[in-house]
């Protein structure tokens, strides 16, 4: 399994269009399996079926300097921030990862089962987001495009302002006319464990998580990820 640690904040669409340029290489076999573990700073995915004017208070976000980006898979809308680490699996599509519900419940089960051994906490896996006492610490979503990518959030620590002052799902009227996005009552490692989860502790988790799907072959980006990031940035 191929790792990469990108934790460089950068545009929130050159992530996204790294991220396709990985799946590209993987479909393709010019690069094996790979786990990609990065951040973003501050900002809002939209979620491919869903129209930004519906989803997030734009007045405020572009006040506030919050990017509003839409990511290719689907899904819901997203608040991603310093404290949200995020992870991406790249994966063939062969055996299980062909179906949608079995490789969400095997790849969103293995990091339950790591946050239940590695911190003790009672979390359960459920349709892609993990929850820990009926609140969500953890979502994913998927885009196929002749290989798997499952991306991921887990919440480490919560950000100084509240994803309900930007995301419209989370205030009364809403109404999309796309798909919805369906809110839960989230936590952060940090607080469920009273005490300061760090990025180095998240990512260490994340590694143990994902461990089962092959030994870990540390490597970085390639002049072709990043060429056919900027060539998808410029569509």
């Amino acid at each position: 399994m191929r790792v990469l640690i990108d934790l460089a904040f950068r545009d929130p669409a050159l992530n996204l269009a790294l991220e396709e340029a990985i799946l590209d290489g993987v479909r393709r076999e010019l690069v094996p399996p790979t786990l990609r573990i990065w951040r973003n700073p501050r900002c809002v995915v939209v979620g491919r079926g869903q129209r930004p004017e519906e989803e997030v208070d734009l007045e405020l976000a572009r006040r506030w300097r919050i990017r509003v980006v839409v990511r290719p898979s689907g899904g819901g809308t997203v608040y991603h921030h310093p404290g949200n680490l995020l992870f991406s699996l790249f994966l063939p599509l062969t055996g299980r990862w062909r179906s949608v519900a079995e490789s969400q419940a095997a790849l969103t089960g293995l990091l339950a089962e790591a946050l239940r051994r590695k911190l003790d906490l009672p979390a359960e896996a459920h349709a892609g987001s993990i929850f820990v006492k009926g609140q969500k610490i953890s979502g994913s979503a998927q885009l196929r495009r002749g290989a798997l990518l499952h991306h991921g959030t887990l919440l480490l620590f919560p950000d100084v302002i509240p994803m309900e002052r930007v995301l419209r799902a989370m205030q009364p009227g809403y109404a999309p006319s796309g798909v919805p996005s369906r809110p839960a009552p989230v936590a952060h490692l940090s607080t469920l464990l009273a005490r300061e989860v760090s990025l180095e502790e998240g990512v260490r988790l994340l590694l143990e998580a994902f461990r089962p799907l092959g030994t870990p072959s540390w490597a970085s980006l390639s002049l072709r990820e990043w060429a056919l990031a900027d060539q998808i940035l410029s569509r």
